[in-house]
């Protein structure tokens, strides 16, 4: 089951954790991954409902000015361009809890493929390498070395595919 603690995780990276620490505000968002259902909803759909929902609670919180203060003390403001990143964390924590079936296979790789979401990339990868052909796995390895920096990948992509 999805908790608004996953959703707080996904985004700490980004948002730091002064915000995201603040109890109670990822309720919103941890809902509305748990209301998802694929006979109802398409990935699409429902992550630029996250951005909506994101963009509200990180507005509600820090106003106007969108000043985060991250966890080496810094104050960042938050841009607009960052919530679809954001909201793509997010879809992670769904991402992760799907079942391993060949249905969510074919749905998270057609959104992959259309948004070219990190989130849907990073669980095809750890996730559903049975049903991805090799080729296929080591491309998807080098877009997610170029896209992100190594801190990010290093933990979860295989050795053979870190270089």
């Amino acid at each position: 089951m999805i908790e608004a603690w996953h959703v707080r995780e996904a985004l700490r990276y980004r948002f730091g954790s002064s915000l995201v620490d603040i109890p109670g505000i990822w309720e919103r968002a941890a809902a509305l991954l748990r209301s998802y259902a694929p006979y109802r909803d398409t990935f699409t759909g429902l992550a630029e409902r996250m951005e909506d929902v994101i963009f509200n609670t990180v507005y509600e919180q820090l106003g106007p000015s969108m000043g985060a203060q991250m966890d080496d003390g810094t104050v960042r403001r938050i841009r607009s361009d960052e919530l679809r990143e954001a909201a793509d964390d997010a879809m992670g924590v769904l991402f992760d809890d799907l079942k391993v079936y060949s249905v969510n296979y074919d749905s998270l790789h057609d959104y992959c493929m259309a948004t070219g979401s990190f989130a849907a990339m990073r669980v095809l990868y750890t996730r559903y390498a049975d049903f991805m052909p090799a080729p296929e796995r080591k491309i998807l390895a080098r877009i997610i070395r170029d896209s992100r920096p190594r801190e990010v990948w290093e933990p979860w992509l295989e050795p053979a595919d870190r270089t």
